[in-house]
């Protein structure tokens, strides 16, 4: 019947159900019940949610280039920085596309995360997790074709700390 049958726990039990079609048939309905129900729901769901989905792609505008602009309140919500690492260090990356917003971001971090205030305006605050420990000095930032780049270098950290294992009694 099936190929891995031998590799099954239950083998016996299943060659028992499977030879009773009664039990086969029970399996199958409850099975196809249970996909039903739970397709209607989501659909259910997605019906009753379908007016915000719909106001959402329609309040964001296409300009000719084909950028979408997005609403105000989205905009302060939204920043998607590039977070990468090479050998010594971890680089930040994000687009600012006004060079004159620049004075108003302010950048903070922590040895593992990093925190980006006052862009795309004054009320944003945005946190990162950063993919390895950063030094605690020694970051530099530039700015070039409309992205500021956040240069931190990394930290070795080498504390260890001995854990006792009891004795097995």
């Amino acid at each position: 019947m099936f190929p891995f049958q031998s590799l099954f726990p239950f083998k016996d039990i299943m060659q028992q159900l499977m030879k009773h079609s009664g039990h086969s048939s029970s399996i199958e309905k409850f099975v196809q019940e249970s996909i039903s129900k739970s397709m209607s729901s989501s659909l259910d769901l997605f019906q009753n949610n379908a007016s915000v989905i719909q106001r959402a792609f329609h309040e964001n505008q296409v300009s000719e280039d084909g950028e979408v602009s997005l609403p105000e309140q989205t905009k302060a919500s939204e920043l998607t920085p590039t977070i990468f690492d090479s050998h010594d260090h971890v680089y930040v990356k994000f687009r600012i596309k006004d060079s004159t917003k620049l004075s108003n971001v302010k950048i903070f971090h922590t040895s593992n995360t990093i925190i980006i205030e006052g862009y795309p305006n004054e009320e944003s605050y945005h946190e990162f997790a950063l993919p390895e420990i950063v030094k605690k000095k020694g970051a530099t930032t530039s700015y070039k074709d409309e992205y500021l780049q956040i240069k931190l270098p990394k930290a070795t950290d080498m504390q260890y700390t001995q854990i006792d294992v009891p004795p097995i009694d």
